[in-house]
């Protein structure tokens, strides 16, 4: 499994996170978006409904039915019901080897003290697995690698 890390750089996780859904779809990969609660759950359905006026992006969350035909599927849970390639992770969620994804994004404010501890701490898991993770930084024009 590859590991990326993706630091916000205090812009929004609502701005950033449905481009970088928008772009692994475009390269037909399905995803499962995994938040830590129901609050950010709705709020990043939203998000994915109205960040790009000019295109849709096919989501679900998990309970609004078909969660194995989604090809994008929000959820709180473990396991991967979507059949996805890649996770993207939030609130200090994360995914296991066994879950069967090809990619974990680890997305996280360094901004943010309790996020930013966190991050490290899941940096170091990822390593004790023999994982060397990729870092990268959100800035004006998109993602960079950093590091």
């Amino acid at each position: 499994m590859e590991v990326h890390f993706r630091n916000l750089a205090s812009k929004p996780l609502e701005r950033w996170l449905p481009t970088l859904a928008a772009a692994f779809y475009d390269q037909g990969l399905r995803q499962l978006i995994r938040v830590g609660s129901e609050p950010r759950l709705r709020a990043l359905d939203q998000a994915l409904w109205t960040f790009d006026p000019g295109s849709f992006l096919p989501h679900g969350a998990v309970g609004d039915g078909a969660e194995d035909s989604q090809p994008i599927l929000l959820t709180m849970g473990d396991g991967n019901p979507n059949a996805a390639a890649v996770v993207l992770a939030v609130d200090d969620c994360s995914a296991r080897p066994d879950e069967g994804f090809q990619r974990l994004e680890y997305l996280f404010d360094r901004n943010d003290t309790a996020g930013r501890d966190a991050a490290r701490s899941r940096w170091r898991e990822w390593r004790e697995r023999g994982i060397e993770p990729i870092y990268w930084e959100a800035d004006a024009q998109g993602w960079r690698r950093a590091g």
